[in-house]
């Protein structure tokens, strides 16, 4: 009989005990770079802070009055993702044009551009549900210390709001808005059920009280981008109403499950009083004079340093959000069908079991190999030998 050699004796072991020892197959993780895909589709809806109102390169969609711009915050996103854009966003928009309503002649609700591919989602709306630039323009003052423009038996904004017969934004807020967005998130996680939404809080224009110079803001109604002709007293107020629907529309964004891009307090500074250097936004401009006269479509919204804060602000949410996403799924990949074992009721230990059977199988086979070599040895051995 053949005795086996050492030298074979271990090869032999080492190769049986590494392939029982190695089990079944495992799946292998999913590399992750810390980029995003690119192609992704990508829908933009909003109103004109999102749509770029007042931005030069025009888009002339979905139609020419929607005055969107391809130096908007979508188009910019876009761009530095690589995401395959259809940006429906469109000045003057509300909550309902987004839901249900075609607000303009060729356009079709917002919501309409959504699908089960939609992949990337952002919305930036309710500011025309509160109507905050008509509050604006009821806020327009004659100076620093007033009295308003337009109701001039009124010595400031707040005076105004709280008097008789107008419509309080805050009660507006509470009764009109917050339902509004509740509605919109819901109707968007509904038409997108695969995207990831995110919702872009709007930025700051107006002042705190802590943050107002010694010398003021006000500067007269004109022609010019840099106009800012809000009484001292006012700037508080309108900055709380901001603050209130930043505040809200972060709420319900966060409840529906989308990820909110908060802008207000990082633009804090960048506001209209800040000078042409600095700020984010354009002052209040008119076009005309006398009765002609009209506030140009760019009063109040962000300048082109505005709109890429707003975008640079949103590609830092978004990346942060789609790589997280990649390292759950990758995560998720290499767990395999463990996951889906106990997800599943099955007890947790159940998928270690044809692990375990290899290798009591394994240790079983190797002590009669053992066994088998030992016995050859001794019947080889010469009669008479220890």
């Amino acid at each position: 009989m053949r005795i086996p050699t050492p030298g074979r004796t271990t090869a032999l072991v080492i190769a049986l005990g590494g392939a029982l020892l190695a089990g079944p197959a495992l799946p292998a993780a999913v590399a992750t770079t810390g980029e995003v895909p690119a192609g992704l589709e990508y829908v933009a809806l909003g109103d004109s802070y999102s749509a770029g109102v007042g931005l030069d390169d025009p888009t002339s969609l979905p139609v020419p009055a929607c005055e969107q711009s391809a130096l908007n915050v979508p188009h910019r996103l876009a761009e530095s993702f690589e995401f395959a854009l259809s940006d429906v966003s469109c000045s003057g928009a509300t909550t309902r044009d987004i839901v249900t309503d075609a607000q303009l002649e060729g356009t079709d609700p917002q919501l309409d551009a959504l699908g089960d591919s939609t992949d990337v989602v952002t919305v930036l709306i309710g500011g025309n549900d509160l109507g905050f630039v008509p509050i604006t323009a009821a806020c327009l003052a004659a100076s620093a210390d007033g009295p308003l423009l337009a109701a001039k038996n009124q010595p400031d904004c707040e005076s105004y709001f709280t008097s008789a017969g107008a419509q309080n934004p805050e009660t507006m807020l509470e009764s009109l808005v917050v339902p509004a967005l509740r509605e919109t998130y819901a109707a968007i996680a509904e038409a997108a059920p695969n995207a990831r939404v995110f919702v872009i809080g709007y930025p700051n224009l107006f002042r705190d009280a802590a943050s107002i110079p010694d010398s003021g803001c006000f500067s007269p109604l004109g022609t010019e981008p840099s106009g800012f002709p809000i009484g001292t007293t006012d700037l508080p107020y309108l900055h709380s109403i901001e603050e209130g629907l930043n505040a809200a529309i972060e709420s319900e964004a966060q409840e529906a499950g989308f990820s909110y891009v908060p802008t207000f307090a990082s633009s804090l500074g960048h506001d209209i009083c800040a000078g042409p250097d600095e700020t984010y936004v354009n002052g209040v401009i008119v076009s005309g004079s006398g009765s002609g006269s009209g506030l140009v479509a760019g009063s109040l919204h962000p300048n082109e340093r505005g709109a890429a804060f707003l975008a640079s602000e949103a590609e830092t949410v978004i990346r942060a959000a789609l790589v997280a996403d990649q390292m759950t799924a990758a995560d998720d990949a290499a767990a395999g069908p463990a996951d889906d074992a106990t997800s599943a009721g099955e007890p947790a230990t159940a998928s270690a079991a044809p692990l375990t059977v290899a290798l009591i199988g394994g240790a079983l086979l190797l002590a009669a190999v053992a066994t088998a070599i030992l016995v050859a040895r001794r019947r080889a051995r010469p009669r008479g030998r220890p």
